[in-house]
């Protein structure tokens, strides 16, 4: 049998104890060499090697199946599909495989030492403490469920299961990511929820009636179901519905059941194969009340129809011949309308002439006031206030100019209406200018009209203003006259 080129240690240590003794051997026969036989005794040694050689080969398989062994179960620690850790007694992480260091999310090198209590729930550490604490305390396998709070990763929720080691030092955990089950119970929850909350009564039966299942609405409005089972209306012609259903379509089942003066209407399921029916009921005793008053409501309307229907047969008649003469009576007021008409288009047709002759006698009245105003202030006012100006008038006469004066103005006062004394200031040119004005006319149309410059007019309307006293006043000089009118 070969030797390997380097031989494990083990080896080296059987070949120089065997040499050893190989030696010592050789001196107790050189001692008593007379009495041994030397083929003999190289012989023995001779398989004394051989045995040993034999021996070192087994010990040789034996550390390498070893190997080989911790190898595989190195491999099915690190790969396995659950997270294992090895604890000691504060908690502290002292090995962990890869499915560990993965639920972790942290490296396995950055978990040496560290403690997992800091990746649980502050609100559940007391419990993982009390955990490990009856772990090291028992030789039992203890199980515990903790939330993990990991840093940039939701809530994840695992299941601890742990056993005390041998030497009592250190404890084995088990760690199994159990999310997807929390996540599963509580969207189970939530769905459960459905029922128990719908505020109308659900009832699962098998087909004998036997109650299975009944919600909090259905036990509060038929609190005698279960005692009562098939006895009860809310199942009344059962073996009819499992024949109806058994036969009938898969669709689900709709009824009408009287229970204790209440009308419900049942929807019927078959669930769980042909063993279980699920009943939906709705109580719509209101509604039904409504349907039975408003089909009695329709039968009186209809009988008042009827009787309404006679009555206006016979009214329709009597309008008949009330229409027929009010015919006649139209036809005699159609004709008294065209005759009225045509009077008040002739009365409209007076009433315009009137009109139009009422306002050439004003027109005229105000131009023949105009005129005669004219008049005095052209050819009577001018002389009374060159007479004024005489120095050489006594008393007398300056009193019967003053009567004179006062007495004209009195005269045309009422022909100047709220002109007044204010016209009475303005001269002839300024007078005549004034009527230009009120009547609407422009300085340059003035002008045109007295065959003069409108630089003139400007001039006398300047002076008019001052003497009516409208100089800086923001108002037009034809306003302010027709408000004198």
């Amino acid at each position: 049998m070969k030797n390997k080129a380097n031989p494990p240690p083990e080896a080296a240590e059987l070949r120089r104890r065997a040499e050893a003794r190989l030696k010592a051997t050789a001196t107790l026969a050189a001692a008593d060499r007379e009495g041994l036989d030397p083929r003999r005794l190289v012989h023995q040694l001779q398989v004394h090697q051989i045995e040993l050689e034999m021996q070192n080969e087994e010990l040789r398989e034996s550390r390498a199946q070893l190997e080989e062994l911790l190898e595989r179960y190195g491999e099915l620690y690190d790969f396995a599909p659950v997270g294992y850790l090895t604890l000691g007694r504060n908690g502290t992480i002292q090995q962990v495989n890869l499915a560990g260091a993965h639920i972790l999310g942290v490296a396995r090198t950055g978990l040496q030492g560290r403690r997992l209590g800091v990746f649980i729930d502050a609100r559940e550490r007391s419990g993982f403490n009390a955990f490990l604490e009856k772990t090291f305390a028992s030789q039992s396998q203890e199980e515990l469920e903790v939330t993990l709070l990991l840093e940039g990763r939701g809530p994840l929720y695992a299941h601890l299961t742990g056993v005390v080691s041998r030497n009592g030092q250190e404890c084995r955990v088990t760690m199994m990511d159990i999310t997807a089950r929390k996540q599963a119970e509580a969207e189970t929850k939530r769905l459960a929820s459905f029922p128990i909350f719908n505020p109308r009564p659900i009832v699962e039966v098998d087909v004998a009636g036997r109650v299975c299942f009944c919600n909090p609405a259905a036990e509060k409005m038929l609190p005698d179901l279960r005692e009562r089972g098939p006895a009860h209306p809310w199942f009344a012609d059962w073996e009819a519905v499992i024949g109806t259903l058994r036969e009938g379509p898969d669709a689900p089942m709709v009824r009408e059941v009287p229970v204790d003066g209440k009308w419900y209407q049942q929807t019927i399921h078959f669930v769980d194969g042909d063993r279980r029916l699920r009943i939906y009921g709705a109580d719509f005793t209101l509604r039904k009340q409504a349907n039975e008053a408003l089909l009695k409501a329709y039968a009186e309307v209809e009988e008042r129809i009827e009787e309404r229907t006679q009555e206006l047969s016979l009214a329709n008649k009597k309008l008949s011949a009330e229409i027929d003469q009010r015919k006649q009576v139209q036809e005699a007021l159609h004709a008294k309308t065209l005759e009225l008409r045509d009077k008040a288009i002739g009365l409209q047709e007076a009433n315009v002439a009137l009109k139009v002759m009422l306002q050439q006698r004003d027109a005229d009245k105000r131009e023949l006031e105009q005129k005669v105003l004219l008049n005095v202030n052209q050819m009577v006012v001018p002389y009374l206030r060159k007479l004024k100006q005489k120095k050489q008038l006594d008393a007398k006469a300056m009193a019967y100019i003053n009567i004179l004066e006062s007495n004209l103005d009195g005269i045309v006062s009422p022909l100047a209406r709220n002109l007044g004394s204010m016209l009475l200031r303005l001269s002839a040119t300024e007078l005549e200018i004034s009527n230009f004005v009120l009547q609407g006319q422009s300085t340059k149309q003035i002008a045109a009209t007295m065959n003069v410059a409108q630089s003139t007019i400007d001039f006398h309307r300047n002076n008019i203003r001052a003497k009516l006293g409208l100089k800086n006043k923001k108002i037009g000089l034809r306003t302010f006259l027709t408000s004198l009118q």
